[in-house]
């Protein structure tokens, strides 16, 4: 049987040993500050450093959009994006669930080298586990916050729903989200196993809601991301959106409902 445990951490054996990732990630980001400040300084004072924007959807694969030959759901936006930048054609994946993938993203480390292969009992992390991503680690967030730059993230979380390890402890200014899937809920298929509590959803550190309508939790994230960059129009920021759709249960606004494809419908209501 593969160990894909949490083996490593305590807190990470040797922790002046850093990953192949980690080295790479350091290393770009000190060489794109780097060459961010030597721009500022020949071109001007008024030049700007640039802004980050991750979009992460959930569960989305590379072949479900248009501009990569996907038909069966039209994403123009998307498409517009791809046809106006670049298309990466060859890339890997850390890994092919949530709560690993998300942190190899925000670390640029393996995920078992920081502990999030897995959960504590489940293959992701679930509601109340007592794990999540270690306070120690380095996130893209906090090196991005001590370079001046605003951050905040909007949408799912997922390494981990304990204070010590939410957004706010690993360097977002804001978070307003969902600290895992959407489906990790009282109606889950078999929450006679699991017991999960109501999905909560958080401001900063507080729940503000319990059980959020999902059908709108897409556009209110997208509203809260906006508004964050109109705030911050006027300083270098990194937003990091993470919406929980398309992973399963699919939801749609009402308004949007109309555009679905039949066979998506029905789906849908089932």
């Amino acid at each position: 049987m593969v160990d894909f445990g949490a083996a490593i951490p305590a807190h990470r054996r040797n922790p002046r040993m850093p990953s192949i990732f980690r080295c790479v990630f350091r290393g770009f980001m000190v060489a794109a500050i780097l060459s961010l400040s030597v721009c500022t300084v020949a071109i001007g004072a008024e030049t700007r450093r640039p802004n980050f924007i991750v979009i992460f959807t959930d569960d989305q694969g590379y072949g479900d959009l248009s501009c990569f030959g996907g038909e069966h759901v039209r994403t123009p936006q998307i498409d517009r994006l791809a046809e106006e930048g670049t298309r990466l054609t060859s890339f890997y994946v850390a890994a092919p669930l949530c709560s690993p993938s998300r942190a190899a993203l925000m670390t640029g480390c393996y995920p078992r080298r920081v502990g999030m292969a897995t959960g504590s009992t489940f293959v992701v992390l679930l509601a109340g586990d007592r794990k999540g991503l270690h306070p120690n680690e380095i996130t893209m967030a906090e090196m991005l916050k001590k370079a001046g730059y605003a951050t905040g993230l909007f949408g799912k979380w997922h390494l981990g729903d304990q204070p010590e390890f939410l957004p706010t402890r690993q360097g977002f200014d804001e978070y307003f989200g969902i600290p895992y899937s959407h489906d990790i809920h009282p109606f889950h298929p078999r929450q006679d196993r699991f017991q999960f509590p109501p999905l909560p959803l958080l401001e900063g550190e507080q729940v503000i809601e319990v059980e959020p309508n999902a059908d709108y939790l897409t556009q209110r994230v997208t509203e809260r991301a906006v508004a964050f960059i109109e705030k911050n129009r006027e300083r270098p920021f990194f937003l990091y959106l993470a919406h929980p759709i398309p992973h399963t249960p699919l939801h749609v606004s009402p308004p949007y409902m109309k555009d679905v494809p039949p066979e998506v419908k029905e789906k849908l209501t089932k």
